[in-house]
Protein backbone atom coordinates (compact mmCIF):
# COMPACT_ATOMS: atom_id res chain seq x y z
CA UNK A 1 0.00 0.00 0.00
CA UNK A 2 2.52 1.97 0.85
CA UNK A 3 4.61 1.96 -2.68
CA UNK A 4 1.38 2.75 -4.02
CA UNK A 5 1.56 6.24 -2.46
CA UNK A 6 4.54 6.86 -2.77
CA UNK A 7 4.04 6.11 -6.71
CA UNK A 8 1.21 8.28 -6.54
CA UNK A 9 3.13 10.57 -5.26
CA UNK A 10 6.33 10.32 -7.83
CA UNK A 11 3.95 10.65 -10.46
CA UNK A 12 1.93 13.58 -9.16
CA UNK A 13 5.39 15.52 -9.04
CA UNK A 14 6.07 14.58 -12.20
CA UNK A 15 3.15 15.88 -13.74
CA UNK A 16 3.87 19.30 -11.80
CA UNK A 17 7.09 19.45 -12.31
CA UNK A 18 6.83 19.69 -16.09
CA UNK A 19 3.81 21.39 -16.55
CA UNK A 20 5.75 24.46 -14.62
CA UNK A 21 9.22 23.95 -16.01
CA UNK A 22 7.22 23.65 -19.65
CA UNK A 23 8.44 26.79 -21.72
CA UNK A 24 8.19 29.03 -25.03
CA UNK A 25 9.49 27.24 -28.04
CA UNK A 26 10.08 30.13 -29.80
CA UNK A 27 11.87 33.17 -28.75
CA UNK A 28 10.37 36.08 -30.15
CA UNK A 29 12.72 39.62 -29.49
CA UNK A 30 11.35 42.45 -31.17
CA UNK A 31 13.68 45.28 -32.64
CA UNK A 32 11.55 47.62 -30.67
CA UNK A 33 8.60 46.46 -27.98
CA UNK A 34 7.24 50.25 -29.03
CA UNK A 35 6.33 51.86 -31.64
CA UNK A 36 4.98 55.31 -32.08
CA UNK A 37 2.49 57.15 -34.47
CA UNK A 38 -0.56 58.99 -34.82
CA UNK A 39 -4.04 58.27 -35.58
CA UNK A 40 -4.20 57.00 -39.33
CA UNK A 41 -0.99 56.01 -39.94
CA UNK A 42 0.61 52.48 -40.00
CA UNK A 43 2.97 51.52 -37.86
CA UNK A 44 5.18 47.98 -38.57
CA UNK A 45 6.77 45.73 -35.77
CA UNK A 46 9.93 43.58 -36.44
CA UNK A 47 11.85 41.52 -35.06
CA UNK A 48 13.56 38.19 -34.98
CA UNK A 49 12.55 34.42 -34.13
CA UNK A 50 15.08 31.95 -32.23
CA UNK A 51 13.66 28.00 -31.92
CA UNK A 52 14.48 26.99 -28.24
CA UNK A 53 14.15 23.30 -29.09
CA UNK A 54 15.69 20.43 -29.75
CA UNK A 55 12.83 19.32 -32.84
CA UNK A 56 12.12 21.27 -35.75
CA UNK A 57 9.10 23.80 -35.31
CA UNK A 58 6.72 24.55 -38.32
CA UNK A 59 5.83 28.37 -38.15
CA UNK A 60 1.93 28.12 -38.84
CA UNK A 61 0.09 31.41 -37.82
CA UNK A 62 0.23 34.18 -35.50
CA UNK A 63 -2.16 36.25 -33.90
CA UNK A 64 -2.37 40.35 -32.06
CA UNK A 65 -4.49 41.09 -28.96
CA UNK A 66 -4.29 45.16 -28.75
CA UNK A 67 -5.98 46.79 -25.84
CA UNK A 68 -7.91 49.73 -26.79
CA UNK A 69 -10.34 51.03 -29.54
CA UNK A 70 -8.76 48.50 -32.12
CA UNK A 71 -10.79 45.99 -34.15
CA UNK A 72 -9.58 43.09 -36.34
CA UNK A 73 -9.40 45.11 -39.62
CA UNK A 74 -6.74 47.39 -37.60
CA UNK A 75 -4.20 44.42 -37.15
CA UNK A 76 -2.33 42.81 -39.97
CA UNK A 77 -0.01 39.78 -39.46
CA UNK A 78 0.02 39.06 -43.16
CA UNK A 79 4.06 40.07 -43.19
CA UNK A 80 4.96 37.23 -40.31
CA UNK A 81 3.14 34.48 -43.12
CA UNK A 82 5.28 36.43 -45.86
CA UNK A 83 8.08 36.74 -44.56
CA UNK A 84 8.98 33.98 -41.48
CA UNK A 85 9.87 30.63 -43.33
CA UNK A 86 7.88 27.56 -42.98
CA UNK A 87 10.07 25.60 -40.09
CA UNK A 88 12.78 26.83 -37.90
CA UNK A 89 14.88 23.77 -37.50
CA UNK A 90 15.92 22.51 -34.03
CA UNK A 91 18.36 25.73 -32.11
CA UNK A 92 18.17 28.14 -35.08
CA UNK A 93 17.35 31.88 -35.35
CA UNK A 94 16.15 33.75 -38.23
CA UNK A 95 17.66 38.20 -38.74
CA UNK A 96 14.99 40.65 -38.32
CA UNK A 97 11.80 40.75 -40.39
CA UNK A 98 8.55 42.77 -40.43
CA UNK A 99 6.42 40.77 -37.69
CA UNK A 100 3.03 42.47 -37.91
CA UNK A 101 1.31 45.96 -38.59
CA UNK A 102 -1.38 47.71 -37.02
CA UNK A 103 -3.46 50.82 -38.16
CA UNK A 104 -3.97 53.44 -35.65
CA UNK A 105 -7.63 54.16 -35.80
CA UNK A 106 -8.72 57.82 -36.84
CA UNK A 107 -9.80 59.09 -33.48
CA UNK A 108 -8.39 57.38 -30.91
CA UNK A 109 -7.27 59.37 -27.67
CA UNK A 110 -3.44 59.98 -27.76
CA UNK A 111 -2.26 57.08 -25.01
CA UNK A 112 -0.16 53.67 -24.27
CA UNK A 113 -1.76 50.49 -25.56
CA UNK A 114 -0.82 47.29 -24.74
CA UNK A 115 -0.83 43.98 -26.81
CA UNK A 116 0.75 40.53 -27.24
CA UNK A 117 2.07 38.97 -30.31
CA UNK A 118 1.71 35.29 -30.72
CA UNK A 119 3.13 33.00 -33.14
CA UNK A 120 1.73 29.59 -33.57
CA UNK A 121 2.45 26.14 -34.81
CA UNK A 122 4.17 22.71 -33.70
CA UNK A 123 5.15 19.54 -34.71
CA UNK A 124 3.69 19.69 -38.45
CA UNK A 125 1.72 21.93 -40.88
CA UNK A 126 -1.75 22.18 -39.11
CA UNK A 127 -0.71 22.27 -35.61
CA UNK A 128 -1.91 25.50 -33.54
CA UNK A 129 -0.02 25.33 -30.45
CA UNK A 130 1.25 28.33 -29.26
CA UNK A 131 5.21 28.43 -29.78
CA UNK A 132 5.83 31.71 -28.07
CA UNK A 133 4.78 35.32 -27.40
CA UNK A 134 6.04 38.71 -26.77
CA UNK A 135 4.56 41.73 -24.81
CA UNK A 136 4.64 45.40 -27.13
CA UNK A 137 2.99 48.83 -26.74
CA UNK A 138 1.90 51.21 -29.21
CA UNK A 139 2.15 54.92 -27.97
CA UNK A 140 -0.40 56.79 -29.98
CA UNK A 141 0.52 60.84 -30.42
CA UNK A 142 -1.88 63.31 -30.67
CA UNK A 143 -1.28 64.59 -34.93
CA UNK A 144 0.16 67.84 -36.15
CA UNK A 145 -2.38 69.19 -38.45
CA UNK A 146 -0.23 70.10 -41.99
CA UNK A 147 -1.84 73.04 -43.91
CA UNK A 148 -3.17 72.29 -47.10
CA UNK A 149 -1.65 73.91 -50.28
CA UNK A 150 -5.03 75.76 -50.64
CA UNK A 151 -4.25 77.18 -47.20
CA UNK A 152 -0.74 78.53 -48.42
CA UNK A 153 -2.17 79.91 -51.21
CA UNK A 154 -5.08 81.98 -49.10
CA UNK A 155 -2.37 83.03 -46.53
CA UNK A 156 0.28 83.63 -49.49
CA UNK A 157 -2.55 86.02 -50.81
CA UNK A 158 -3.58 87.68 -47.74
CA UNK A 159 0.26 88.72 -47.35
CA UNK A 160 0.46 90.12 -50.80
CA UNK A 161 -2.58 92.45 -50.16
CA UNK A 162 -1.33 93.38 -46.91
CA UNK A 163 2.28 94.50 -48.82
CA UNK A 164 0.38 95.93 -51.94
CA UNK A 165 -1.80 98.24 -48.97
CA UNK A 166 1.24 99.42 -47.12
CA UNK A 167 2.96 100.11 -50.45
CA UNK A 168 -0.30 102.48 -51.08
CA UNK A 169 0.05 103.67 -48.12
CA UNK A 170 3.80 104.81 -48.01
CA UNK A 171 3.29 106.15 -51.27
CA UNK A 172 0.30 108.29 -50.47
CA UNK A 173 2.28 110.50 -47.63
Amino acid sequence: MRTIQSLKLAVVAFVLICGISRAASIQIDLTSPLVAGTPGSQITFNGTLMNTTLDTLFLNSAGVNLAGAFDASDLDVTPFLINAPLTLAAGDSMSAIDMFTITIPIGLAPGSYGGEFTVLGGADGSAQDILGTVDFTVEVQSGTAIPEPSTWLLCLGGLMAIARARSAWKRSQ
